[in-house]
C-alpha cells in the first residue's frame, strides 16, 4: 500500500470538512463549533466501519454467517465493528439532543468513505485502505487509527488540526461543558434517538438517550474508552460503562488490534481480495459486477435504514397498530446480520474471472471484494430494486436464493 497516488482527501470527506470546519487552535466556542465537531466525529466513526468490515470479511469464515464467526481475530474485529456502530449512533444522539439531527444523513455521498482516504484529525497523516486482513494492516493502520497517545517525535500538526481522535473528542467534551445550560438542551427529542435493540455478544456499551450534559459526557466516555482507551496505563474498560462491575471488563479497540498484530489472536486463512477495489474494475466480469452491485445497494440500504430510524418517533405505529420504530430496530439488525454479511461471505469465496483484477501479479486468483461504494437508491420501490439486483446476482451465485437466504430475507425487509 503506497501513498503516491492517494488523494489528499476524498471528495466526500472534503465536502464534510468544507461545510463543517473545525479549528483545533480555537476548540469549541459556539454551538455551531460544537455541531461541526460532532458532524466530523460522525464522519470519523463511519470511516472505520467499512474498513474493519472489509478486513473481517476477508478472513475465511465458518458456517453460513460471518456474524457468527470463529474465535480470535475475526471475533475481535466483529466486536469492534459493532461498537463503532454504537459510537456512530451515540454521536448522532448528541446531535439530535442539540437540535441538529437534521444536519446529518449517513446514506450520503458526503459521509460514506471512499478508500483510499486520509483519516480525519490524525497527525501525522494516516492513509486508510479497504484491505485484506494482515498483521501489517492491523499494526500500521488499525492500531494507528485507535492510537491513544500523541508521539512527540512526530512533531506538531499543522495549525488548527488535531493530533489524535482522543484530543478531538476532548475538545468536544470541553465544549459541551463550557456551553452547558438550559438553552443547549431545550429540546433533546429523546423520541427520535436510537436507544434500543443494540446487539453485541462480544463487546460492551449500550445506546442511551442524551438529554443533558451528564448523559452527553457518558456517551462520549463510552466512545473514547472503548476506542483508544481513556488511560494508556489501563489495560481494560468496563463492559457496562453505565453500571461497571468488578471483573466485567473488555479490552479497548487499540489493545484488541494489538493482540492481533502481535499474533496472540490468530487471523487464520485470508481470501486474496484486492485492496481498495472499485466497481469499474469488475465491469468485465458479469458475475462479479452483479454481486458487487447488490452488495453496495444493500450497504446503502442499511445506512438509509439508520436514517429512517432517526426520523421515526418511538411511539409511531403502522396501519395495523404495531410499533413501527420497534419493528425497524429489530429488522435493522437482521439486515446487518443476514443480508450484508452473507452477501460478503458468498462473494469473497469466488475469484474474479475477467478484467484488471482477474489475477494478482503472482498469477494467483483474486477473489471478489466488496467495494463499499455510495450508490443512489430509487426514490420509491427500494425493496423491489434490491430484490431485482439479488435475482440478477443469483443467476451466478445460487447461494443467494433458497430457504433462509439473502433473497428470502429481502422479502421480509421494509420498503423504506
Amino acid at each position: 500500500m503506497t501513498t503516491e497516488t492517494a488523494p489528499a482527501a476524498s471528495a466526500s470527506l472534503a465536502a464534510v470538512l468544507d461545510a463543517h470546519p473545525v479549528n483545533a487552535a480555537e476548540g469549541v466556542r459556539t454551538k455551531d463549533d460544537l455541531v461541526n465537531h460532532l458532524l466530523q466525529a460522525a464522519a470519523v466513526e463511519l470511516q472505520t466501519i467499512p474498513m474493519y468490515l472489509y478486513a473481517m470479511y476477508s478472513i475465511g469464515g465458518i458456517g453460513t454467517s460471518r456474524w457468527n464467526p470463529g474465535m480470535s481475530a475475526q471475533r475481535l474485529i466483529r466486536s469492534i465493528v459493532i461498537e463503532e456502530m454504537l459510537h456512530l449512533c451515540l454521536v448522532r444522539n448528541i446531535l439530535v439532543a442539540l437540535g441538529a439531527g437534521d444536519k446529518v444523513t449517513f446514506h450520503s455521498e458526503d459521509f460514506i468513505p471512499d478508500y483510499p482516504e486520509y483519516m480525519l484529525h490524525r497527525h501525522p497523516p494516516l492513509l486508510l485502505h479497504a484491505a485484506p486482513c494482515a498483521k501489517e494492516v492491523v499494526r500500521d493502520v488499525f492500531m494507528q487509527f485507535e492510537r491513544p497517545y500523541a508521539d512527540p517525535k512526530e512533531g506538531q500538526p499543522p495549525k488548527g488540526q488535531y493530533t489524535t481522535i482522543g484530543l478531538f473528542y476532548g475538545a468536544i467534551k470541553q465544549g459541551l461543558k463550557d456551553l452547558d445550560g438550559p438553552a443547549l438542551w431545550a429540546a433533546p427529542h429523546k423520541e427520535l434517538q436510537y436507544v434500543a435493540a443494540y446487539w453485541n455478544k462480544d463487546g460492551g456499551g449500550a445506546p442511551l438517550a442524551v438529554e443533558n450534559l451528564a448523559t452527553a459526557q457518558t456517551a462520549l466516555r463510552i466512545i473514547v474508552e472503548q476506542g483508544e482507551g481513556a488511560d494508556p496505563k489501563k489495560p481494560s474498560v468496563s463492559i457496562d460503562p453505565l453500571k461497571p462491575k468488578l471483573g466485567m471488563d473488555e479490552l479497548p479497540h487499540y489493545t484488541k488490534f494489538q493482540r492481533i498484530a502481535e499474533g496472540v489472536e490468530a487471523i487464520g486463512p485470508v481470501w486474496k481480495v484486492p485492496t481498495d477495489p472499485k466497481w469499474f474494475q469488475y465491469a468485465d466480469d458479469e458475475a462479479a459486477a452483479a454481486v458487487n452491485d447488490l452488495f453496495n445497494a444493500v450497504y446503502c440500504y442499511v445506512l438509509h435504514f439508520i436514517d429512517v430510524l432517526y426520523r421515526t418517533p418511538s411511539a409511531a405505529v403502522d396501519a395495523a397498530g404495531r410499533n413501527l420504530r420497534y419493528g425497524y430496530e429489530r429488522t435493522f439488525i437482521s439486515a446487518m446480520q443476514g443480508l450484508l454479511a452473507n452477501i460478503a461471505e458468498i462473494m469473497v469465496a469466488r475469484p474474479v474471472e475477467a478484467g484488471p483484477l482477474a489475477q494478482s501479479r503472482s498469477g494467483e486468483d483474486t477473489q471478489i471484494g466488496p467495494t463499499f461504494e455510495y450508490v443512489e437508491l430509487p426514490a420509491s420501490g427500494r425493496k423491489k430494486h434490491l430484490v431485482d439486483l439479488c435475482d440478477k446476482a443469483a443467476r451466478h451465485f445460487p447461494a443467494l436464493g433458497g430457504d433462509n437466504s439473502v433473497r428470502w430475507l429481502l422479502d421480509k425487509m421494509p420498503d423504506l
